[in-house]
């Protein structure tokens, strides 16, 4: 059965279906607010937060619309209230895959470069002084791998603030990596 089918039952009150429709997607929505939050619990939280919010959202969700995108809007718009609530940043958790460390690794031989795991600790270092909006823009680009149309309907940003604020999350790594190296 495919989603746009368990959607339409849960908006028809079918409770199991809404069960299946949290099983396909809690894995995704902790790994997204893992991602933004960088707190195991709190991420809990907001894929339980996340799911009530879903049911009791579904009458007014347009089945014809893609589900995961609704669904990405809502899980990053809690992320980014915990995140505005907090009175420091966080620490964003990313997984590092080697195409990323590639483009931030320098040219020079093996023992000039960081390695794998002092690279990830420095980008979570960084991305304390990011923004929410940053945050949410680069989790969503550079991780979930989402193109700017996706993350425009998702975040309800324009297209030209999607890249800026990418592009200023980019920077801003980058030169705490240059400071490091």
């Amino acid at each position: 059965m495919d989603t746009s089918q368990i959607v339409y039952d849960c908006i028809n009150g079918d409770e199991r279906a809404f069960r299946r429709l949290v099983d396909l997607h809690a894995d995704f929505a902790y790994a997204v607010a893992c991602r933004m939050v960088n707190d195991e619990d709190e991420a809990k939280d907001i894929v339980q937060e996340t799911f009530i919010s879903v049911w009791r959202s579904l009458g007014k969700f347009d089945p014809a619309r893609c589900f995961k995108s609704w669904l990405y809007r809502i899980i990053v718009n809690k992320c980014m209230d915990v995140l505005r609530k907090r009175k420091k940043t966080t620490f964003l958790h990313i997984e590092m895959n080697d195409q990323l460390v590639a483009v931030l690794e320098r040219s020079g031989n093996q023992e000039d470069h960081l390695n794998k795991k002092e690279l990830e600790r420095l980008i979570e270092i960084a991305t304390q002084k990011l923004s929410p909006k940053q945050k949410a823009v680069f989790v969503l680009s550079e991780l979930e791998g989402l193109s700017h149309d996706e993350i425009v309907e998702i975040t309800k940003m324009g297209k030209d603030a999607i890249k800026s604020n990418l592009n200023h999350a980019k920077r801003s790594i980058g030169r705490m990596i240059e400071k490091y190296l």
